[in-house]
């Protein structure tokens, strides 16, 4: 377990995009629950808006512990998990 742990905080911006990961997770299944109340799209329309605001943050963060290529390779990776996939998701449902 240490390991992993050492792993993460290498760079801390892998551990906030396991953070948002989850947070995607939960947003998703309470998408997806609320279908059958009629939820029309507010969480995940809220978890994007938070997202672009995150995904800022794990790039800035990156590049102060990677250097630019961690940036850019951050700014995507989170991109996909705050936008992307919720987008999908809630297309999909």
């Amino acid at each position: 377990m240490q390991e992993v742990w050492d792993w993460l905080l290498v760079n801390p911006a892998r551990l906030l995009v396991l953070i948002s990961v989850a947070i995607t997770w939960f947003t998703c299944v309470g998408e997806y629950r609320g279908r059958n109340l009629g939820g029309s799209g507010w969480l995940s329309l809220a978890r994007i808006s938070i997202g672009t605001i995150s995904t800022l943050i794990t790039a800035i963060v990156a590049g102060i512990f990677g250097g630019v290529g961690a940036f850019f390779g951050y700014l995507v990776l989170q991109a996909l998990v705050c936008v992307v996939i919720p987008v999908v998701w809630v297309e999909k449902v």
